[in-house]
């Protein structure tokens, strides 16, 4: 991902690594002025340089732009209103085209009469108060006499290129939808030569300015709308279920323009934006046609002219809520959920770490679009528990949405990330009698306990960078490091110690340095007497409103999402700390420490449950994560490994039939950066390496995923899936490939 050149005012855009550039604001107003803005510049560039250079005298004299309908486009009209009615020359420059219009239909927004109506008469208006109704009529022409109506009607006919459907809607009001039709396909043909014309052959507009649709329409092309396939540019005839008839311009036009303005607002648009921005193992045109947004990946080049100009209601999810009865007492738990485009299919359930569950939101975005990707909510039930409880609470939430879905056949992998791992170790832990009993064999284990392992076994667990309690010492060793840095310039090092385990004589983990975990006890007991003080609840809920108060305020806001940092990571500063309870972390924090042995002898535990059950695993980790040992990940992972291979009496990792897999993640640069936080966050990570590491995550996630229910399927165990195959058929594409 690069950052792209700051914008002079409030706002930044961040280039994506597709190729498109996006920009946040706090609101559709902001986000409207945001795209105003760097049309503006478009506009100054082409009247200082570009005009020079453009094809034919109409590109030379006119700034030519073609919008589309909807409300969120008026967010714009309104900011070119406010800021540039003046600094752009509308008269004499700018020319306005449509993507399309229609002979009527239910709840139809006319682009024309959102342009006049919304921009071009208060426009009109506003330069007669700037100039004067007469010297505005001489400009245009016009008699002494002209009154606003005549300069309103005047200014109409200069600036924009209408499509003209009366007589084709007079025909179907008729009756005769043979002529309507015939009439509508002439229009089209006219509309058509006429940009051409003026444009050349590709029909390339400067820019063309649309919203986009929750399930990526883009124009007048919805989802499988079969003229889609038509590359060459041109204007055509939509028939649509209604009756109705739209002219349209086609996809030659859209991906041929210079600049693709789309404003985006309206819950629940970040599947779509989720699924422009990743890359796909589907057939790209099968994908254009389940979500027409896609055209514009057709390229690299064509991705890199589309901006995306979205407000922060636009990124948020549906939600799901998980029900489940715990001690006679009826639980929901919540999870914000990006359906899967499969009907009962994959569905990953996410846990979030201690920095809050938008840590996700990039695997909310980019995994797999076939998947159904929910990212699960603590809840407020766990702060009134005792610290022994919560995580049990937690593992017990994510048991009952694991079994609800493997019950209806769906295959649930988890991934838990930083201290949701511990959440991890107790659901595995959940299946033995209590934490000292053996670990039973499969066939001992009660119906529910074999539904859970069956569950695990066909999907897998993953880690990312997931905490356990000897990292405490190890992160005392990076806080020297960085400390000596500081002081003595000496260089940084977040490698932390240099050993976490030994064996005992049967092989098994045990910690290296036992006493200095045993010491972390004493510590934290400061923190566990203080919360059990009645002063310390409204204390930190005090803390907690005066944050959100902050985070209230606009400019707060709008500096958050315009860091120069990966948008996830902008969208969270706002999100995350405007739901986040300061109160519920702190009980978080005090029940993961409180008791470190036991719970670090407790996650050595849930390793051997790995093995046992034969529960695929995967590991993923930065070498210089500050917060989690790297160094403790790879000794786990040798130690599954090893046991792995002597169970399956192989000698290979790629001959295991159930993986037990280490994914290390290594920095771009050079230079190790002073920031404790880098890369822990992994998937919202606060430096533009951020992107990168998402995508390899997302990479090494599907691959385990899939072969994992690629075996179940094998076995039985899960019913054939289409996006497994198709993604076996891509791997056998690329191994073929590769060996040519």
């Amino acid at each position: 991902m690069k950052i792209s050149r700051k914008s002079p005012a409030r706002f930044s855009l961040v280039q994506e690594a597709a190729g498109i550039h996006v920009g946040i604001s706090a609101s559709l107003s902001l986000a409207g002025q945001h795209a105003a803005q760097v049309l503006q510049e478009r506009y100054s560039h082409w009247l200082a340089r570009g005009r020079f250079q453009a094809w034919g005298h109409y590109k030379r004299e006119h700034f030519t732009i073609a919008v589309g309908g909807g409300n969120t486009v008026k967010a714009q009209y309104q900011a070119w209103l406010q800021d540039y009615a003046s600094s752009i020359d509308w008269l004499d420059h700018i020319r306005f085209f449509f993507l399309e219009d229609t002979t009527g239909e239910p709840g139809w927004l006319s682009a024309e009469q959102s342009l006049v109506m919304d921009f071009i008469v208060p426009l009109a208006r506003k330069l007669c108060k700037q100039r004067g109704k007469r010297q505005l009529a001489r400009h245009l022409n016009l008699g002494r006499k002209s009154d606003e109506d005549d300069i309103i009607d005047a200014i109409i006919a200069r600036l924009i290129n209408p499509i003209n459907l009366a007589p084709a809607t007079r025909a179907l009001e008729g009756g005769n939808r043979r002529r309507a039709l015939q009439l509508a396909r002439r229009e089209a043909q006219r509309y058509g030569e006429c940009i051409s014309n003026k444009l050349g052959a590709s029909m390339s507009f400067h820019c063309i300015v649309s919203g986009i649709g929750k399930d990526g329409t883009l124009g007048a092309f919805a989802p499988y709308t079969k003229e889609l396939s038509v590359r060459e540019p041109g204007a055509m005839v939509l028939a649509q279920e209604s009756g109705s008839l739209r002219v349209a311009l086609n996809r030659g036009v859209l991906v041929n323009a210079e600049n693709i303005s789309l404003i985006v607002s309206g819950s629940q648009k970040l599947k779509v934006l989720g699924r422009f921005e990743m890359e796909e193992t589907a057939d790209f045109e099968q994908t254009v046609m389940e979500t027409p947004l896609r055209m514009l990946r057709e390229s690299r080049e064509v991705a890199e002219k589309v901006y995306i100009f979205a407000d922060e209601q636009a990124l948020h999810f549906d939600e799901t809520v998980f029900e489940y009865s715990e001690r006679g007492q009826l639980v929901q738990n919540k999870a914000e959920t990006r359906p899967g485009a499969e009907d009962n299919g994959i569905h990953i359930l996410l846990l979030h770490g201690f920095m809050g569950l938008f840590s996700f939101a990039n695997l909310l975005i980019r995994l797999p679009s076939a998947w159904t990707v929910s990212a699960m909510h603590r809840g407020s039930r766990a702060k009134f528990l005792p610290e022994a409880e919560i995580f049990p609470h937690y593992a017990l939430a994510l048991r009952k949405a694991i079994l609800r879905n493997w019950r209806k056949g769906r295959p649930v992998p988890i991934a838990g990330h930083s201290i949701a791992g511990v959440i991890s170790d107790h659901l595995l832990l959940s299946l033995l009698d209590d934490y000292e009993a053996d670990i039973k064999p499969y066939a001992q284990l009660g119906r529910e306990n074999q539904q859970l392992v069956d569950a695990l076994r066909a999907s897998g667990v993953i880690h990312l960078a997931t905490w356990s309690p000897c990292d405490g010492p190890n992160t005392g060793a990076n806080v020297k490091s960085l400390l000596s840095h500081f002081r003595h310039r000496t260089e940084l090092d977040y490698g932390g110690l240099d050993k976490t385990y030994t064996q005992n004589s049967q092989g098994q983990l045990q910690p290296a340095y036992a006493e200095e975990l045993a010491d972390s006890v004493s510590s934290m007991a400061r923190l566990d007497r203080f919360l059990k003080r009645r002063l310390s609840r409204p204390l930190i809920n005090g803390m907690t409103v005066g944050l959100r108060m902050l985070l209230n305020n606009q400019t707060v806001q709008q500096r958050m999402l315009n860091a120069e940092m990966p948008y996830v990571m902008r969208l969270v500063g706002g999100r995350l700390l405007k739901t986040a309870s300061l109160y519920g972390m702190a009980k978080e924090v005090n029940a993961a420490l409180h008791d470190p042995v036991t719970y670090q002898n407790r996650h050595l535990r849930a390793l051997d449950i790995l093995l046992e059950y034969d529960i695929p695993f995967l590991s993923i980790i930065h070498e210089d994560d500050f917060l989690v040992s790297a160094g403790r990940h790879q000794e786990e992972h040798r130690y599954l490994l090893r046991a792995r291979l002597r169970k399956e009496s192989v000698s290979r990792e790629a001959d295991l039939r159930v993986p037990a897999r280490l994914v290390l993640l290594r920095r771009e640069s050079e230079t190790l950066p002073v920031d404790p936080l880098n890369p822990h966050l992994l998937v919202m990570s606060t430096s533009p390496e951020g992107n990168s590491m998402a995508r390899q995550i997302t990479a090494a996630m599907t691959r385990f995923v899939n072969e994992n229910v690629a075996r179940a399927i094998q076995g039985k165990a899960v019913k054939p899936l289409p996006s497994v195959s198709l993604w076996q058929r891509q791997q056998k594409r690329t191994k073929r490939r590769k060996v040519a």
